[in-house]
């Protein structure tokens, strides 16, 4: 096993968006049919041209098997957030590949990285479905912030600043 973490290379772009593509897929089969999100169809801009956006990925012999990403929160909650706020996306790692500390490490770099480009102020959203999600985002600091209850899905809204 050849581990290796890092920032979103350009040459890795479309590997890393039909992994963001395929996770979805598996988290939430009823979005196969719909209409792909402006980040995934614009993955390079999203998440390695713009100010607001960067990709961590782990990788096995040039394979993605993990991603963590942010990108500029689009007000799409209402949500009492900062202007400057990001919001945590795309954290997956593949089955076979957990349980070996590879999701904190992924969030490190990324927490990191931002601290580097004065990004201070980190949202995201979970769902209660996913095993230990919550759990592990305290983990990184988050705090429970809203919980909002819908047709579709809980949503667990969290909020993190450096």
């Amino acid at each position: 096993m050849a581990i290796i973490i890092e920032l979103l290379k350009p040459e890795d772009v479309l590997q890393a968006a039909q992994f963001a593509i395929h996770t979805r897929q598996l988290l939430f089969p009823e979005l196969y049919q719909t209409t792909l999100p402006y980040d995934l169809t614009h993955f390079s801009e999203t998440y390695i041209e713009h100010a607001q956006g960067a990709c961590f990925v782990v990788k096995d012999k040039n394979r993605v098997i993990g991603m963590v990403a942010y990108r500029a929160y689009n007000n799409r909650f209402t949500l009492d957030l900062p202007l400057e706020s990001v919001e945590v996306v795309k954290l997956f790692i593949e089955p076979e590949f957990r349980r070996q500390g590879l999701a904190s490490q992924l969030c490190h770099a990324l927490f990191e990285y931002a601290a580097q480009h004065n990004i201070q102020y980190f949202y995201l959203h979970t769902h209660p479905f996913l095993p230990a999600a919550e759990y592990f985002w305290q983990k990184q600091g988050f705090k429970f912030i809203h919980r909002e209850l819908s047709q579709n899905y809980d949503t667990i809204h969290m909020f993190k600043s450096i």
